[in-house]
């Protein structure tokens, strides 16, 4: 009795802990799934636009960044996307809809993560596995631009504007100590992050393209394909380093597009299709 009210207790606790990472905007039995992924500083807010932009015959979900340390903004995108695969595996279960990871910015680093995660920890994972990207080098580049996240905070929000355009006149009114401390947090998680011997990824594999985005160059979009061995696509949109609220409508079209074709796709593709790369454009006016 002892060793069952203490496993009930444990699958109590993990089940709170996986309530505490994943918001549930809407969830439908049996729907596939999408698994929204902030930018450096998102939150919940961040994602409810595109959620009431995406069909009504998904369920969708956004990340709360579990962060490790009380009080602490540490951000580790390795140690972040364990937590996060975590969550899913247990709110999931034994599901077998498409589960698609979309993420943007440093959203786009840790749905990478998750991804890896989720194929360690379910050997089949890969078959109803779908990675969207935007906004973000891929995870095999280091970057190539100076650090921000030590600066000055007057010096840090102009680089921030400069670099990834408009995010609000206002943002140095809207961030708080925490907040403030919280996006440093991420964005020192993306300058320093390397991918180190990760395995390829098995799951289809779609990246898009930001054409207003300065951050990511072309030649570091298309070296995402370099981290699967699944089907890569590429696809490009007219949009800002923020296509969630900048090109909202053009964005979730071109993201439910991609769950269709993914769904039709294997995702441990036979020898001779590993690896492979399908180019396509889709620059909506």
């Amino acid at each position: 009795m002892t060793a069952f009210l203490s496993r009930s207790r444990i699958e109590t606790e993990q089940a709170l802990a996986a309530a505490e990472i994943l918001r549930w905007v809407r969830r439908i039995p049996g729907a596939p799934v999408v698994i929204c992924f902030p930018h450096a500083g998102g939150t919940v807010l961040s994602c409810m636009g595109l959620a009431a932009a995406l069909p009504d015959d998904l369920s969708i979900a956004t990340v709360v960044l579990p962060r490790r340390d009380v009080g602490v903004a540490v951000a580790d995108a390795r140690g972040m996307g364990g937590a996060v695969a975590e969550a899913i595996a247990l709110a999931l279960g034994d599901q077998t809809a498409g589960l698609t990871l979309l993420g943007n910015s440093f959203g786009a680093l840790l749905a990478f993560e998750t991804a890896v995660a989720l194929e360690r920890l379910e050997a089949h994972a890969a078959q109803r596995l779908h990675l969207v990207v935007s906004g973000f080098r891929s995870p095999s580049r280091p970057p190539c631009d100076a650090p921000l996240h030590r600066l000055p905070r007057a010096r840090l929000l102009a680089e921030l504007r400069e670099c990834f355009g408009a995010v609000g006149p206002d943002l140095g009114d809207l961030l708080g100590e925490a907040q403030e401390a919280e996006l440093r947090a991420d964005i020192e998680a993306c300058e320093t992050y390397r991918l180190g011997t990760t395995p390829q990824l098995r799951c289809a594999l779609s990246v898009i393209r930001l054409l207003a985005d300065p951050s990511v160059s072309d030649e570091e979009c298309r070296a995402w394909r370099e981290i699967c061995a699944g089907p890569v696509r590429f696809r490009a949109l007219k949009s800002g380093h923020f296509p969630w609220t900048g090109a909202t409508a053009a964005f979730a079209d071109l993201v439910t597009e991609l769950i269709v074709v993914a769904r039709s796709v294997s995702a441990v593709p036979e020898p001779a299709l590993a690896g492979r790369s399908i180019i396509q454009s889709a620059q909506k006016p």
